[in-house]
């Protein structure tokens, strides 16, 4: 019998945006502290650093697209996740190349790694946001007519939750659950993850969420090993992949009876 009464996957965001990020997820790969991992294929270190370093490891994690309109990579400009919601509840997206640049990332994504996505969120959650997530449904069931990739929806697991929790949910996230239950397209079944990225005690803010925690549950998170000066979250990284590496993680898990496993395979068992 198993010790464990629920399996949930942890995913690491914004793989590829930079190298502290990059040698996180290798690092907490080879640990076996997480099952997921989203990446930036559109990162100017995608094809040359980031793919080759998952390409060397054996596929113990679900791998996915995360898509990105609002992350210029230092460099490069890009627009703000601000004029991004609020040109989309406008409407004044331009539907064809919401298409385009998505099927590029993807391109790219299968190009270096040679598969197909295990999955599809978005960077800032861009991809539940209108016009956006019609795109996104649009290119996921013209593209992958079959072993669709579950996408990413972020009904919080606790209801009552305030904050930024909530705000997702209102932003989009209940509207692309729907759609994704009404066209049959694989998800996880409740998200956490969500907080202000200011505080030292990570551990507290992870226990409220194993707490609530259910089959198919998903948990994101944000580590690297270093500091980087275009991230306005660098700090905070730190602090995150400190706590996964340690024993307290692992310690918790046990505590919860919580066992990290991929999404496609927890969700294959539910067909």
């Amino acid at each position: 019998m198993n010790d464990y009464k629920t399996e949930i996957a942890l995913c690491v965001d914004d793989f590829g945006q930079h190298a502290g990020i990059d040698a996180s997820v290798c690092e907490l790969l080879q640990l076996n502290r997480i099952s997921a991992v989203s990446c930036m294929s559109g990162a100017p270190r995608w094809s040359s650093h980031s793919a080759p370093m998952l390409r060397e490891r054996e596929a113990c994690a679900d791998y996915g697209l995360h898509f990105n309109l609002t992350e210029g990579f230092g460099s490069r400009s890009s627009g703000s996740l601000s004029s991004l919601i609020l040109r989309s509840y406008l409407h004044r997206l331009e539907p064809q190349g919401l298409r385009t640049m998505l099927q590029t990332q993807l391109d790219s994504f299968e190009n270096a790694l040679g598969r197909t996505p295990d999955f599809i969120d978005g960077h800032q959650h861009i991809h539940q946001l209108p016009m956006v997530r019609d795109a996104l449904l649009e290119v996921v069931k013209n593209r992958y007519t079959s072993n669709r990739p579950w996408i990413r929806n972020t009904t919080p697991a606790n209801p009552n939750w305030g904050g930024k929790a909530r705000i997702l949910k209102y932003l989009g996230g209940a509207t692309l659950h729907k759609k994704l239950n009404q066209f049959q397209i694989p998800s996880n079944h409740d998200f956490s993850g969500v907080y202000g990225f200011d505080t030292e005690n990570y551990a507290a803010c992870f226990e409220d969420w194993l707490k609530f925690t259910s089959k198919a549950s998903l948990i994101m998170c944000h580590p690297a090993t270093s500091l980087d000066t275009h991230d306005p979250i660098s700090k905070q990284r730190l602090v995150e992949h400190k706590f996964f590496s340690s024993e307290l993680y692992t310690n918790l898990l046990d505590r919860y009876r919580v066992k990290i496993e991929r999404m496609s395979s927890i969700l294959s068992t539910q067909k």
